[in-house]
């Protein structure tokens, strides 16, 4: 923000700004893809679905975000309380997850997807190269970063999604003959909740927003003020983030059952607008695709090159050359497809989610009310997520 802003109690542009800036960071690859398969399946159990959903991808990531503000951003400190070695260990893994090995690549392989048409058979590899150019345009800028995501590319995501949204919803159809049982269609959603990240996002989304809060306000500021700063941008964000679920969830319910079985998941929204509005509904799709793609991306590249610049190369390399080898690794890592990416981070997910849930809980109860009892719950939730997906 620019040295004009004031506190955000004053300015409440600044709280939506912020607001919008948090649900673009969040709102990324799977936030588009899995409330779309979801509703795909589900059909008329699709609110059972989108509460499961919600749990998992929205009450649960702000949890973890609340959970670093009390923690005052220090992710060390966070993911330490498991211990030195296995804390490093973790937080290595979520940031190679989220940066170049995973979510990054994965957000280009669905760009590519939904920009296909227009690219004149464009190859992958080239186009993943021009996006780690257009990242790295805006990444450079980090300073700036709430500002172009909060004021310029959200606003554009929103009224693409609002456009397919309100077009999906009023245009008849029906649900699918066959839905799961209410049981059934609520662990679906839950399970679709890991499958967007956006809890372990949030542990280093909140590397971005903190230093955001806390250079509004005045050095003698307390932790509760920020607390309570952010606790409202969060709520902007997180009502953004469910009713942009329910509308993609029942849109799907309506239409993406009696679509072709061959339609690929990072394919659903632009078949489904194609279906209802024909080639123009396919360029809002893949505006709206695009643009949480790109905003997430850009977050993302930003906090891995950081981590790579301080924690990993201990400031041995300048933060250009850190985010020119992050968008390196991303660019060639994008070559598996999204479908070999999504086969990737599938079991590290199902192992480490129910642990993360538990980390994040038991922090917060260590922050408000000293509970100290942390690392055996910790390993045996990951010992046990482990066991169930090799007996699976």
């Amino acid at each position: 923000m620019s040295s004009q802003s004031t506190t955000l109690s004053a300015k409440p542009s600044s709280l939506w700004t912020t607001g919008l800036a948090l649900f673009s960071m969040f709102f990324g690859a799977g936030n588009l893809i899995f409330p779309l398969l979801i509703g795909q399946s589900v059909g008329a159990g699709g609110w059972f679905a989108i509460f499961g959903l919600g749990l998992t991808a929205v009450v649960v990531p702000f949890l973890g975000l609340a959970g670093m503000v009390l923690f005052e951003g220090d992710i060390h400190r966070f993911f330490g309380r498991i211990g030195r070695i296995p804390g490093w260990t973790l937080l290595l893994l979520l940031q190679l997850i989220l940066g170049p090995f995973g979510v990054i690549p994965r957000l280009v392989t669905l760009m590519y997807a939904m920009a296909g048409p227009y690219l004149f058979q464009m190859p992958l590899f080239v186009f993943s190269g021009l996006m780690a150019a257009l990242i790295f345009c805006f990444s450079f800028q980090r300073k700036r970063l709430i500002g172009i995501l909060g004021s310029v590319l959200t606003p554009v995501l929103l009224l693409s999604l609002v456009g397919l949204i309100f077009f999906g919803l009023t245009e008849g159809s029906s649900f699918a003959s066959e839905t799961p049982s209410n049981w059934s269609a609520f662990l679906e959603g839950v399970l679709g909740g890991y499958n967007t990240m956006d809890l372990i996002a949030a542990f280093l989304f909140a590397t971005v927003v903190l230093p955001h809060f806390k250079k509004e306000e005045s050095s003698v500021a307390k932790e509760s003020e920020v607390l309570k700063k952010v606790l409202y941008s969060s709520l902007i964000a997180a009502s953004l983030l469910m009713l942009t679920y329910i509308g993609l969830s029942w849109v799907s319910s309506y239409h993406a059952w009696s679509l072709p079985s061959e339609v690929l998941p990072e394919a659903l929204l632009g078949a489904i607008a194609t279906k209802l509005l024909g080639p123009v509904g396919a360029g809002i799709a893949a505006v709206a695709v695009i643009t949480a793609c790109l905003t997430t991306a850009i977050t993302l590249a930003s906090i891995f090159a950081d981590y790579l610049k301080k924690d990993l190369c201990k400031e041995k390399i300048g933060s250009t050359t850190a985010l020119v080898i992050t968008l390196v690794i991303t660019t060639l890592f994008a070559n598996l497809g999204f479908s070999g990416i999504a086969a990737f981070l599938g079991p590290i997910l199902q192992i480490c989610y129910p642990g993360l849930i538990v980390l994040t809980v038991l922090n917060i109860l260590h922050s408000l009310y000293g509970f100290n009892r942390i690392k055996p719950f910790v390993y045996l939730t990951f010992a046990g997520s482990l066991l169930y997906y090799v007996l699976a």
